[in-house]
């Protein structure tokens, strides 16, 4: 009992300290491990590139299709409508949200060709929530996409065969118990 009371004791001269040390004008925020861990999370919240950040499967979809144009140089009309026709064939997207979701992509990608190398941070936060389904449909998008203006160049079968081994990947190590779940 006399150990919880000079604990006690403690906590609250301890507290006493920093009012009085608040009070005086300096700044004891930082003690605080709320505030810490706070702080920790918005930082690297801010910090992550928006292109890192996707997290639902559409949005992926998306910008793995612009991607695969991409890769051509220049993006010509007939690859944009293409994609925005596609988007909106296989995501179910009316006109205006599959130019809005083009925009949108463009923006992130910044008229510059998806690096191999960036693929999995891409994927990384929304492949948990990417279904058989999805994945089919990813894949079809993106080799339609590349076909909008054939043939399919290195850059582009690159880039699905990358994707492929992604998610190949991805289901390889979940094992063989969770396919049975």
């Amino acid at each position: 009992m006399g150990i919880i009371l000079q604990i006690l004791g403690l906590v609250i001269t301890f507290t006493m300290a920093m009012e009085a040390l608040r009070r005086f004008g300096i700044d004891v925020g930082w003690l605080n491990p709320l505030t810490f861990f706070h702080r920790r999370a918005w930082k690297k919240k801010v910090t992550t590139p928006p292109l890192y950040a996707l997290d639902h499967p559409v949005d992926v979809v998306a910008v793995l299709a612009l991607a695969t144009v991409q890769t051509t140089g220049a993006i010509t009309v007939q690859q944009k409508t293409g994609v925005q026709a596609l988007l909106q064939e296989h995501l179910a997207l009316t006109e205006g949200d599959a130019g809005s979701l083009w925009v949108a992509s463009a923006h992130m990608l910044r008229n510059r060709a998806l690096a191999l190398s960036e693929l999995p941070e891409v994927l990384a936060r929304s492949a948990d929530k990417f279904t058989d389904y999805h994945v089919q449909t990813l894949k079809t998008v993106m080799r339609s996409a590349a076909l909008i203006e054939p043939p399919i160049n290195a850059a582009q079968q690159q880039l699905i065969d990358a994707v492929d081994a992604y998610f190949a990947k991805k289901n390889a190590a979940k094992g063989p118990w969770s396919a049975a779940s």
